[in-house]
């Protein structure tokens, strides 16, 4: 894999304004247990991640190197140069106030009230070669929660509703909840902002299932990467009164457990994309909720 850009310089906190990200909609928060925010925002659209720790953070960086700098023969230059288009922009790593961070389009700056979905992707977590700490960290997740029966499952998500106006949020603690059978009630409640419903954040043209459709269709054709525990944001508009005010985005993120796949597919993420897209795809008829 490529090594991670030489952009890595300390920075002061107030150069850049760094302010605790409001839009995450999945994982861990700061106000947990006392924890410190680990994604921030600043005032020109970029959004920060902080390392996990240097391996994880340092595996990620490289994998935006690959899909935005200069491939090297680990993966396909064609593959990383389409995959850009469901991914953040990436402008390298840097460190502030003793952290090193991961410096990313902020993909909610343009919304006025961002709806945000994170689903983790894949029918499992787990790689053979992950160390003992990881694989006893997620041991069980996948069984536990639809991970394996429908290959992603939600780890969070908000939506403005208008006419309460405020979000409801649902933390990872109630996506563990949600089983096969609830999934598309879960789907159904983030795409209605009580103005637009779900015919217009997951159909049509501009819709996340045509989204995610082709991002389905650059997983069956790459043959560069596999990915273990990276996520699926669906973003909209709650502050939309009419469908072609929904504005929906998808992008790819979380690639601390993504490697060069050495020729071969994807057999983990690409049927969790598919099996994704389907169930919107139902849902945006009114065939499941």
């Amino acid at each position: 894999m490529a090594a991670t850009a030489d952009v890595e310089r300390p920075v002061n906190v107030g150069e850049l304004d760094l302010r605790p990200c409001e839009h995450q909609a999945g994982g861990h928060f700061a106000s947990e247990q006392g924890k410190a925010a680990g994604t921030f925002v600043d005032s020109s659209g970029k959004f920060y991640k902080a390392f996990q720790d240097d391996l994880r953070g340092g595996r990620e960086a490289a994998v935006y190197e690959l899909i935005f700098g200069d491939a090297d023969d680990s993966v396909r230059k064609e593959d990383m140069e389409q995959l850009r288009r469901f991914v953040p922009k990436y402008f390298g790593t840097l460190v502030s106030d003793g952290k090193k961070l991961l410096a990313l389009e902020d993909t909610c700056e343009a919304y006025t009230k961002p709806c945000v979905l994170d689903c983790k992707m894949g029918m499992t977590t787990i790689y053979d070669w992950a160390d003992d700490k990881y694989k006893t960290k997620n041991a069980g997740k996948d069984t536990a929660t639809t991970q394996a029966s429908l290959g992603y499952r939600v780890t969070g998500f908000k939506v403005w509703q208008q006419d309460k106006g405020e979000y409801f949020f649902a933390d990872r603690l109630y996506g563990k909840k949600i089983t096969d059978d609830t999934m598309g009630a879960a789907l159904a409640q983030f795409a209605n902002n009580g103005a637009i419903g779900p015919d217009a954040v997951y159909g049509g043209p501009n819709g996340a299932v045509a989204q995610i459709r082709a991002l389905q269709a650059w997983f069956e054709s790459q043959r560069s990467m596999v990915f273990f525990a990276a996520s699926i944001l669906v973003i909209y508009e709650g502050a939309a009164t009419a469908p072609e005010d929904a504005n929906v985005t998808i992008r790819f993120i979380d690639f601390a457990h993504s490697f060069p796949s050495k020729g071969q597919a994807d057999a983990n993420v690409t049927p969790a994309v598919k099996s994704l897209a389907d169930l919107m795809e139902k849902v945006a008829a009114g065939q499941a909720s």
